[in-house]
């Protein structure tokens, strides 16, 4: 009798997840291209908050002239510096 009230179950579940599928529309057609304006706002947002990341698990800002490198130590931010030319 048990195995019969999961299949009834499992059965009900199914039913109802296959309610849910095509609603007859495409939610793609919904959504619009953006603009560059648009798309640079989002990078800047995007790179402002890894930036806040790194500041959070305590990694420094190294400036090398105009350039900035992002290292947990002095060390670190030399050999980053090195590798990317700016020393």
């Amino acid at each position: 009798m048990s195995g019969m009230k999961s299949k009834l179950g499992m059965f009900a579940m199914m039913t109802a997840m296959a309610s849910m599928g095509e609603t007859g529309y495409s939610e793609r057609g919904e959504y619009r291209q953006l603009t560059d304006e648009e798309k640079a706002e989002l990078k800047a947002i995007a790179e402002k908050k890894r930036l806040e990341r790194l500041k959070e698990k305590g990694v420094n800002e190294y400036f090398y002239g105009a350039n900035t490198v992002y290292a947990r130590n002095q060390k670190n931010a030399d050999r980053k510096a090195r590798n990317k030319g700016y020393l």
